[in-house]
């Protein structure tokens, strides 16, 4: 399949965007003559023309987004990671997610009531995966296999 293909009419893209990184857009009419038409959701009625030399990234159907692991996303890129993580932690108030057997978390900057011995207790003996992500979770796995070995990295950001 050609991947101008996947662009027909009312496919969901991301366009780059200086003030809210990327945002959502719609093809209007797939690429001809080595250009795509696209409308941005939030500015309906402006045709923007982009040269196809450089496809917007695709969006992924709405039921994937939000799920648990990042890894079964149709498309895995920057904007479709970013959108993900955002549906969870603003509308879900979730803030771990998986991304194979990595463990992103997003700082809420508050207190959380997921760390209790009740938590814990819920997660010993569960395999990764089987429960929602969580820290309990990759720490029983490490602890189980103990053949991992568990990084922990904080990045400053915002998304």
């Amino acid at each position: 399949m050609a991947i101008a293909q996947l662009y027909v009419k009312d496919t969901g893209v991301w366009l780059k965007d200086l003030e809210y990184v990327w945002v959502p857009a719609k093809v209007l009419s797939p690429p001809e003559d080595g250009f795509l038409v696209v409308e941005r959701e939030d500015k309906p009625g402006q045709e923007i023309k982009l040269p196809f030399s450089d496809p917007p990234p695709i969006q992924n159907p709405d039921i994937l987004v939000g799920q648990n692991d990042l890894t079964t996303l149709s498309y895995l890129h920057e904007p479709a990671v970013l959108h993900s993580l955002k549906v969870r932690f603003l509308q879900s108030h979730i803030i771990y997610t998986y991304c194979g057997i990595v463990l992103v978390a997003m700082n809420p900057y508050q207190q959380l009531p997921i760390y209790g011995s009740e938590i814990m207790s819920a997660y010993n003996g569960q395999e990764m995966g089987e429960m929602d992500p969580h820290l309990f979770a990759v720490a029983e796995e490490a602890y189980r296999k103990m053949s991992r070995c568990v990084v922990c990295a904080c990045v400053k950001g915002c998304v």
